[in-house]
């Protein structure tokens, strides 16, 4: 017997399976520190000089609305040491360094709009909020905690991490470019990059490399995190160290662990409390789903 299902509800179907739906959104009570902003524009030192800057959308729901994106990620690529953070903050620290050259910062008040973008912009995710240079040989994670936890920033080394790409013959263009699929299963995960050999370097996004040539575009089979270039950029881009509170040395382990639980439950990791105003209840404790990009 055959049977027939409404259009409509087909199309619920299709809505709800779609594996765009799946991507990690900001979805947490976890809120940036203005006061980390503050401190980063105070001083700021270079470590390197960049000559390649490669732009990434992060989890984009529309590739052309930067609004939808968690973060515009950047790799900046110096001869010596590589760099990724977030293009996003960068912009909203020189708008904000150049706020106070103009009024100075004995005033009453700071600026009541910053010029985060992005999707929910005041909100914090670990993604765009660390730093992560590796130079030779190591990698180095800076950790910026939210809220309160700002005066906890952490960092951590570990050697590059080895990626076993499986290298096909399926070709794609990514930004302009014209790319060559792998695959690998890392940290619990099956990811998918495409890569560009005209771009001779084995870096990519976030802690993504060992291919030959640059990665452009890469995000696990789930569809939960991607990672997809949209400028390539040439020229002089300064390398900083990172930026704000002092950070302190911990493990890799320490810092995944404390990242998932922030994500998880803000309030009862950072044991703090709010008073929801319409009810006048105290919230110390809200679970969400969370699911990291590194699963061990």
């Amino acid at each position: 017997m055959k049977i027939h299902i409404p259009v409509a509800l087909t199309l619920l179907f299709a809505i709800l399976i779609s594996p765009d739906l799946f991507a990690q959104r900001k979805d947490s009570d976890a809120k940036i520190s203005f006061f980390n902003f503050v401190g980063a524009t105070r001083k700021r030192d270079k470590l390197s000089d960049a000559d390649i800057r490669i732009r990434y959308a992060f989890n984009p729901e529309d590739i052309n609305d930067r609004s939808t994106w968690i973060d515009e990620g950047q790799l900046k690529i110096a001869p010596d040491m590589t760099d990724y953070s977030s293009y996003f903050i960068e912009v909203d620290e020189d708008s904000l360094m150049h706020w106070f050259d103009v009024h100075g910062r004995n005033v009453a008040a700071y600026p009541p709009v910053r010029w985060l973008q992005g999707y929910r912009s005041d909100y914090w995710i670990e993604y765009q909020y660390s730093q992560i240079t590796t130079k030779d040989g190591i990698l180095t994670e800076w950790a910026t905690m939210p809220r309160e936890l700002d005066q906890e920033n952490l960092y951590y080394t570990e050697s590059l991490p080895l990626f076993k790409w499986d290298i096909g013959t399926e070709t794609a263009t990514v930004c302009g470019y014209e790319c060559i699929k792998a695959t690998c299963h890392w940290r619990g995960r099956d990811f998918t990059a495409w890569f560009t050999p005209d771009i001779p370097v084995q870096y990519g996004p976030w802690k993504f490399g060992g291919l030959p040539g640059l990665i452009m575009k890469v995000s696990d089979n789930e569809s939960i995190y991607s990672f997809e270039a949209v400028a390539v950029e040439n020229g002089s881009f300064p390398i900083f160290a990172p930026r704000g509170s002092k950070y302190k040395l911990s493990t890799r382990d320490k810092v995944w662990k404390l990242q998932r639980a922030l994500n998880e439950n803000y309030f009862k990791t950072a044991d703090h409390s709010v008073i929801q105003v319409r009810t006048g209840r105290v919230i110390s404790s809200r679970e969400h789903p969370y699911t990291q990009l590194e699963l061990e």
